[in-house]
């Protein structure tokens, strides 16, 4: 009875031939790119129409207006998002309302993130199938927090792409390949919001140790690193005196001032004790970013890719601390908007965990369930995920801020001045008046000294 054994073990190997003989970049790319355009989608769907609040910020009415004037925004400046806002209202003219062309512009950048993460899932570990891929993508672009920042216009959009990306690179530059756009990469995610920082100084640092590169061929790398710096540089001294710009960046000492944040230094609490106590609220919100079902999932994916990426893994768990720490000093509203690279890192864990915890339970159990209950059940899940976080994120239909700051000028005495005290008065009224070009009569005083004034239209 031994001798169909053979022609059973050649038969399975065959249809394991085949299988691999599936074009596995065709999978690759199907994952990342089914995510991307499932993204797409769901954003646009939900996108606010105008400016908008992203947790209790109103930044994104301040932004359009920097924008439109490419001006200067509020420390640091985000010289490197003004120029492609500028150009998302320029290109996409056919937009009526203004701060919908920026919105899309954040619309865009997520999505791509989330396709990006699809990638980065299987680069970090090359036996991720298909499937987990996608879900890595689609769980990183539905967490609250990156799906909120994709309906508003926001630098940390921008921001979340370009972490995606350095994650993808990543991969090459620890084996010591395309050094060039990982070093670019990582100069814009640092210049683009300072948060940066604690992304790109521990991915570099673990790819320099990992990848051990000669001495010599780190030049056009550095230089492509400090680049967007120039570049930052260069573009607050040059626009020192637009028709909208915060602080004085016409010197070295006034352009230090603006990058290093000076006027939001009291903002930072340096109270051991009290940024101890705020850590739990950084942990529930970070929890509140995987559906609570996954989180068990959680050491799993990150036992795994200790194990076979033990410096890259080391490196971004050093990213997720230092992030948790700054949230939970940082006293400002919507703090919790830095945690997008924890959510992305959590998403990753997941996707990386469940294909174990699935082999582990099929072992376990003496009947597994039919692979189809197990993705209905999965594909359930998550569209409930997807409703719970779009019903609290959604910014369908939302024009408050505009109608009621349209409302504040229209109601203005001839060459009034309205003065302010709060960020939710001033930019409002500053798109509606610089963007929109409503009263160009009437000049807006932020009282508290910080903001520009935006002065009557000559």
């Amino acid at each position: 009875m031994h001798p169909p054994a053979a022609p059973a073990r050649g038969l399975r190997y065959a249809r394991d031939v085949r299988r691999a003989s599936r074009s596995p970049e065709a999978s690759s790319i199907a994952a990342p790119v089914g995510v991307g355009f499932f993204l797409l989608l769901l954003y646009w769907w939900t996108v606010a129409p105008s400016i908008s609040a992203l947790h209790d910020n109103v930044d994104s009415a301040e932004l359009v207006t920097v924008a439109s004037v490419t001006g200067i925004a509020h420390p640091p400046g985000s010289a490197i998002w003004v120029p492609l806002g500028r150009a998302a209202l320029d290109l996409l003219g056919f937009i009526e309302e203004p701060a919908l062309r920026t919105n899309l512009l954040s619309v865009v950048c997520m999505a791509l993130a989330g396709a990006l993460i699809a990638v980065a899932a299987r680069r970090w570990m090359p036996g991720t199938p298909a499937w987990a891929c996608a879900l890595a993508g689609l769980l990183a672009g539905l967490a609250p927090i990156p799906w909120a920042q994709a309906l508003v216009t926001e630098v940390l959009a921008l921001q979340a792409l370009l972490t995606a990306l350095a994650l993808v690179l990543a991969v090459d530059a620890a084996r010591g390949r395309a050094w060039a756009p990982f070093a670019l990469t990582l100069g814009l995610l640092a210049w683009n919001h300072p948060t940066g920082l604690a992304v790109a100084l521990p991915l570099g640092i673990a790819c320099l140790v990992l990848a051990h590169p000669r001495a010599r061929t780190l030049g056009v790398p550095l230089a492509l690193f400090l680049l967007p710096g120039v570049y930052t540089v260069a573009y607050l001294l040059i626009r020192a005196d637009a028709p909208l710009a915060w602080g004085d960046t016409s010197t070295l000492r006034g352009v230090w001032d603006h990058l290093s944040g000076a006027i939001y230094r009291d903002v930072i609490d340096r109270n051991h004790s009290t940024v101890l106590q705020s850590v739990p609220e950084t942990l529930r919100r970070t929890l509140r970013q995987v559906p609570p079902l996954a989180w068990p999932l959680l050491p799993v994916g990150a036992l795994a890719v200790g194990r076979s990426r033990p410096a890259l893994a080391a490196s971004l768990g050093v990213s997720v601390v230092l992030l948790g720490l700054f949230v939970s000093a940082y006293r400002a509203t919507g703090r919790q908007d830095y945690l997008t690279t924890v959510a992305f890192a959590g998403a990753l864990l997941v996707a990386w965990g469940l294909p174990l915890t699935l082999d582990w339970a099929r072992r376990l159990l003496p009947q597994p369930p039919p692979p189809f209950t197990t993705s209905a059940i999965a594909v359930g899940l998550l569209a409930l995920w997807l409703v719970v976080n779009g019903d609290e994120v959604s910014r369908r239909g939302d024009t408050a801020l505009r109608d009621e700051a349209v409302a504040i000028l229209a109601a203005a005495e001839p060459d009034a001045v309205i003065e302010t005290d709060r960020d939710e008065q001033t930019f409002p009224l500053w798109y509606a008046r610089v963007v929109l070009g409503e009263r160009p009569d009437v000049t807006v005083i932020d009282t508290r000294g910080l903001a520009p004034v935006v002065p009557p239209r000559p």
